[in-house]
Order: structure tokens, then C-alpha cells, then sequence
């Protein structure tokens, strides 16, 4: 198949155009960055640099693809530039996917963040979006928008959507701020404060190609909203495998939910539950729990290194 990845230069893009080239595919990428050195001495990715906001652009490079992956957002807060360019420009990509006769899969890569905040656990599709009560609300709008826009191109169009939400991927490495700050504190031997139960389902870069994998292949998913995850970890075991990994001084100190005055993000729970799409899809985390703590603290290892 050919499948267009939107935003396919960053980290999860990369990790599902190796993934749909050694599965066989031919991989497309529209992304805003120039072409790296690792996107050019791979022959089997057509590359187009440009934004989304351009119609011919969108246009050309939608034209003969079987499947699309839209992955690109601006991660900005303010809301004029995410309805002009990140709207703006999923509903070109939209227009586009609806007037080309052969798109057989639109997967739609939305986020966690859409539930605002987790009242009921573990977390289903069903949990209510609570724009208002997000960390990021600006984004979540955003996401949230998208992720209705996309559902009515379905309804009205006939375009075969699919919506994968996810909280935190990770493959050989992991980013987040808050996560190098963490890293910072404990090289500093410095007190780790850290709410007890809180943290969130990580998914492997494995474990998401493997999801949209069986979203594009099947007529169930279309029109379906799914949950993705490998494991939860909860920060206080973060905290302990940076102690060990950095060799620290550091101390975890737990700090009742309520008492917390640290970043929010920390004061979060996010078990999703990714029971629909095993149900519906016959998807299977790939590795075991053990397993993927392992690869876990393998990225982990590779952003202390980093740093």
C-alpha cells in the first residue's frame, strides 16, 4: 500500500515509516522540517516539505495514496494559530482525503489530553472530555475539534476515519520536559517529591505501528474512536529507576495528592484502558509487562545520555 504519514518526520513518524517499509509498504511524508539524512538514503520514502495551510500542496501528495496517518499538530497555546494552521489544515488534508477515490484508511492520531481530566479509572473512550478541566486546554480544544472534524467527514463524506488516542510514546529514546527535569533533579541528588498512584499508560513505538496496522486493515475501525497503551508506570517508579540509573542520592518523597504544588502533570492518572481496540481489533501489547519496563528504562537510559 501507499500510506502518507502527515508529520512524518518526528519521532513517531519515524518509527512507523521503518515500521510500513519493512512490512512491505511504500511511505509518503509531509512534513514542515527539511529532509534529514535519514529520510534521504531511504529509497523507499517520497518526501514533500511543505505546510498543510497549502491546498496544492495537500492535494499532489494525497493524490494515489491507499492510506493516511495524520500525526501533525503545532503543539501551540494559542488558539489563533491552532484553528488557522492546525484546522485549517487537517480540514485541507480532509478535503483532499474525501476527493480522492482511493483512500481506503484515515487515521486520525489524537491524544489523551481530549479527556481534560480523569474522574473515572481506568480511563475507557466512553470517559467524558473535559475541554475546560484540562493542563492544556488550548490544545485540547484543538485536538478535540479535529478529532470532530475528521468524525463528520466520515458521517458526511463517507471518508473511512479512524481516531487513536495515546498518552506517551517512547521507542529507543523519550522526551518531556518534565521528565529531563526530573532526570536534572536526580543528577543533582536532590529530593524527588512525587504523588503516590500517579502516573500514566505508556505505549511503545512498536505497540502504536502495530495498532494502526490493524486500524487500516480492518472496516470495523472505521468511524471508531480507540485508546492505545503497553503499560502503566507510575512516577514514583520512574523516580526509582532514574536513583538507580544515574546512580543518585536521591530520595523519593511522597507527597499526598492534595498537598501537591507541583507541576499538575504529575498530579495525574492516566490508566487508559485499551480494551475496545483488543476486543474489537484483536490488538495485543507485543511484549510483556516485564519486557516492556525493560525497553522502558532502555529509553530512559538514552535521554539521561543525552542530556
Amino acid at each position: 500500500m501507499e500510506i502518507l504519514i502527515v508529520g512524518g518526520a518526528g519521532d513517531v513518524g519515524r518509527h512507523l515509516t521503518d515500521d510500513f517499509i519493512q512490512a512491505g509498504h511504500t511511505v509518503r511524508i509531509l512534513d514542515l522540517v527539511p529532509r534529514n539524512q535519514q529520510l534521504m538514503t531511504n529509497p523507499g520514502i517520497a518526501y514533500y516539505q511543505g505546510n498543510l495551510t497549502d491546498k496544492t500542496l495537500v492535494t499532489e501528495v494525497v493524490r494515489g495514496s491507499d492510506v493516511i496517518v495524520h500525526l501533525a499538530w503545532s503543539f501551540a497555546d494559542d488558539p489563533h494559530t491552532i484553528f488557522s494552521t492546525d484546522i485549517q489544515g487537517t480540514a485541507n488534508l480532509l478535503d483532499a482525503a474525501a476527493a480522492s477515490s482511493g483512500v481506503r484508511s484515515f487515521i486520525y492520531a489524537s491524544t489523551a489530553v481530549v479527556y481534560g481530566r480523569a474522574i473515572h479509572h481506568p480511563v475507557t473512550e466512553r470517559h467524558p472530555c473535559l475541554i475546560e478541566d484540562a493542563r492544556k486546554p488550548f490544545y485540547a480544544l484543538g485536538k478535540y475539534v479535529a478529532e470532530k472534524l475528521c468524525l463528520l467527514y466520515f458521517k458526511e463524506r463517507g471518508l473511512p476515519i479512524s481516531i487513536i488516542r495515546f498518552w506517551w510514546a517512547f521507542g529507543g529514546n523519550i522526551g518531556g520536559r518534565h521528565l529531563r527535569d526530573l532526570i536534572k533533579t536526580s543528577l543533582g541528588n536532590k529530593s524527588l517529591a512525587m504523588v503516590r498512584g500517579a502516573g500514566g499508560s505508556f505505549v511503545t513505538m512498536n505497540d502504536l505501528a502495530s495498532a494502526m496496522r490493524l486500524i487500516m486493515q480492518s472496516t470495523t475501525a472505521v468511524g471508531q474512536t480507540y485508546n492505545v497503551g503497553s503499560l502503566f508506570l507510575s512516577w514514583e517508579e520512574i523516580g526509582a529507576m532514574l536513583i538507580e540509573l544515574v546512580k543518585s542520592s536521591s530520595t523519593i518523597q511522597l507527597v499526598p495528592s492534595d498537598q501537591w504544588q507541583g507541576p499538575a502533570f504529575l498530579n495525574e492518572v492516566w490508566d487508559l484502558s485499551w480494551d475496545k481496540l483488543g476486543n474489537e481489533l484483536g490488538y495485543r501489547c507485543q511484549y510483556s509487562e516485564t519486557e516492556a519496563r525493560i525497553q522502558f528504562r532502555a529509553a530512559l537510559k538514552s535521554c539521561i545520555a543525552s542530556l
